[in-house]
C-alpha cells in the first residue's frame, strides 16, 4: 500500500517547490519598476481584449471564407417569394402598357419531365413598378431528380408573352380593339422588363441582403424573343457558434445566366400554338457554389488576445533581468553591511552619468578614491563568499573549529538535544527549592535551551542590539572581544 501511495505521489503534476524568503517580507524580489511596467503590461492587455471584445460584438471582424463548386438537392432552396417580376418598360406616361389594355397576355407554363402539366393566365399584382403601372408575379415551381447520381432539372417554368385571346379571360373582361393594339406595336419601343431578386449572405454580420437584375424582351410582330434563364444559386454553410455548435445552412437564389435567342413569329407559333412575341424559360443550375463562412469564436478570440499579450509579456525577460541585477546588488550591500555595518549609513552622490562624486558617512565626507578602493575589494571577496562552494566549504571549516573543542561523543550528542515543551503542561509538580535538584537547577540556569535560542542569531536579533548599543554609553574598565569590535549607528 505504501509503495502505491509512493507511485501516485509521483505523478502528481502540481508538486510546489520550496520558495525561500529573502527576508521576511518577501520571497521574489519585486522592485518599483516592475510594478509599473506589470500595471502598464496588465492596462495594455486589459485594453486590447476589451477592443478585441468589442470588435467581435460588433462583427468587424473578418470571418473566414472559403469557396467550391458544390452539386445540391436544392431541399433548402428558398423561392418563396417574388423572386420573379414581370412588368412592361413604361419610361413614358402616355405609353400603352399592354397588360393592363389586355393588347398582349402572360401565359404561365410548368413542365414536368419534359411534358407541360399547366397552363394559366398571369394576372397583374398590386405591386407598383418605379414607373407607376404594375407588375406581374409568377409563382416558381422548379423540381429536380437525381439519376444515376446526377441531379437532373425535370421541372422547369415557361413565360410566354402573347396576343390577347377572349377565351383566356375572365368573365367581364375583354381584349383590346384593334385600334389600341395597333397604336401599341407603333410606339418607338416596346420592351417587356423580366426582374429577377437576388439573396445573400452579408459575410460580416450573417444578415440576409437583397439584389435586383433586370432583363429586357423587346416585342415587335415580325419576330419572336427567347430568352433562357439559368438561375444560379448559392448554398451557405455558417458557422457562427461561441465555442460549440452545429453550423447554418442557407440557400438562395444569387445570379442568373441569359441565352437569348432570336426567332421568327412563324416558328413560335408552331412551337406554341399562340401567337407569341416572346417567351421566357426559367431553369435552375444543377452547380451551384458552396461558401463556408466560419466567423471568430472563443478559441479565436483567446488566440487573438494570447499572441498580443505574449508579445506584450516579453518586456518580462527586461525587468526580470533588471529585478536579478537589483536583488544581486542587495544582497552583496547587506552582506558588507553584516560584517560593516556603519555601510548601511553611507550616502553616495552620482552625476547624470551615474558616475560616483561625493560620499559621505553620517554627515562625514570619505575619500572618494579610498572608499572605491575598498568597495570594490570587499565586492569581489562577498561576491566569492556567496557562491553554493564556498558556502559548503566555510560550513566544513565551522564543524572542523566545533571539533578542536569538542570530542565526537560530544557532538554526537547534539542531535538529541532540543528545547523542551515543559512549560506547556497544564499542571506543574511542586518543587523543593531547597532540593539538590533545585539548586542544580538555578545554576545551570544558562545551560538550559529556551525560546530565545531559535533567533539569538537572526537579524532581529541584531537589530535589537544595535538599539541596546546606542544607548549604553559606558565604557568597561576591560575590554574584551566584543567591546573592542562594538559599533554603535
Amino acid at each position: 500500500m505504501s509503495y502505491l501511495i509512493k507511485q501516485i505521489k509521483k505523478i502528481d503534476f502540481f508538486g510546489a517547490p520550496l520558495v525561500q524568503q529573502i527576508d521576511q517580507e518577501q520571497s521574489i524580489y519585486k522592485s518599483i519598476l516592475g510594478g509599473i511596467i506589470t500595471l502598464l503590461i496588465c492596462s495594455a492587455s486589459l485594453f486590447y481584449a476589451t477592443w478585441v471584445i468589442y470588435l467581435w460584438n460588433t462583427n468587424q471582424f473578418s470571418p473566414k471564407i472559403s469557396s467550391s463548386v458544390f452539386v445540391s438537392n436544392f431541399e433548402l432552396l428558398d423561392i418563396n417569394y417574388d423572386l420573379i417580376k414581370i412588368c412592361y418598360y413604361k419610361y413614358e406616361q402616355n405609353l400603352i402598357d399592354p397588360f393592363e389594355a389586355k393588347v398582349l397576355l402572360a401565359l404561365i407554363m410548368y413542365t414536368e419531365n419534359y411534358t407541360f402539366t399547366e397552363t394559366k393566365v398571369l394576372n397583374l399584382s398590386n405591386d407598383t413598378t418605379y414607373y407607376g403601372n404594375k407588375y406581374i408575379n409568377p409563382q416558381m415551381k422548379l423540381g429536380f431528380t437525381n439519376i444515376n447520381g446526377v441531379l437532373i432539372t425535370t421541372s422547369e417554368m415557361y413565360i410566354q408573352i402573347i396576343k390577347c385571346k377572349p377565351e383566356l379571360l375572365q368573365e367581364g373582361e375583354q381584349c383590346a380593339s384593334e385600334e389600341i393594339s395597333n397604336q401599341f406595336f407603333s410606339q418607338a419601343q416596346n420592351i417587356i422588363i423580366m426582374q429577377i431578386k437576388y439573396k445573400q449572405l452579408n459575410s460580416k454580420d450573417g444578415s440576409i441582403e437583397s439584389s435586383v437584375q433586370e432583363f429586357f424582351v423587346q416585342v415587335e410582330k415580325p419576330n419572336c424573343y427567347t430568352l433562357n434563364t439559368f438561375l444560379q444559386s448559392s448554398y451557405y454553410e455558417v458557422k457562427d457558434s461561441i465555442l460549440f455548435g452545429s453550423p447554418k445552412y442557407f440557400e438562395y437564389v444569387n445570379g442568373a445566366l441569359i441565352q437569348p435567342q432570336t426567332n421568327t413569329a412563324e416558328f413560335c407559333n408552331q412551337a406554341y400554338g399562340d401567337e407569341t412575341f416572346a417567351s421566357l424559360y426559367v431553369v435552375m443550375k444543377g452547380n451551384q457554389m458552396k461558401t463556408i463562412i466560419e466567423y471568430p469564436n472563443a478559441g479565436d478570440l483567446l488566440a487573438n488576445i494570447g499572441s498580443i499579450v505574449s508579445v506584450l509579456f516579453m518586456v518580462r525577460h527586461i525587468i526580470v533581468f533588471f529585478n536579478s541585477y537589483f536583488l544581486n546588488e542587495k544582497i552583496i550591500n547587506d552582506m558588507i553591511s553584516y560584517y560593516y555595518p556603519q555601510f548601511s549609513k553611507i550616502t553616495i552622490q552620482k552625476n547624470w552619468k551615474k558616475e560616483i562624486i561625493k560620499v559621505n558617512l553620517q554627515k562625514e565626507q570619505l575619500d572618494l578614491n579610498e572608499y572605491k578602493r575598498f568597495y570594490d575589494d570587499v565586492r569581489t571577496k562577498i561576491e566569492e563568499k556567496l557562491t553554493y562552494v564556498n558556502m559548503l566549504y566555510e560550513m566544513s571549516r565551522i564543524y572542523v573549529l566545533i571539533r578542536s573543542h569538542r570530542s565526537l561523543d560530544e557532538i554526537r550528542k547534539c542531535h538529541s538535544l532540543g528545547v523542551k515543551l515543559g512549560h506547556l503542561r497544564q499542571t506543574t509538580v511542586a518543587m523543593d527549592p531547597f532540593s539538590k535538584c533545585a539548586i542544580s537547577s538555578k545554576e545551570n540556569e544558562d545551560q538550559i535551551l529556551n525560546d530565545e535560542d531559535i533567533g539569538i542569531l537572526s537579524l532581529q536579533e541584531r537589530k535589537k542590539q544595535f538599539k541596546i548599543n546606542n544607548i549604553v554609553d559606558e565604557e568597561p574598565e576591560i575590554l574584551d572581544f566584543y567591546d573592542i569590535n562594538r559599533i554603535k549607528l
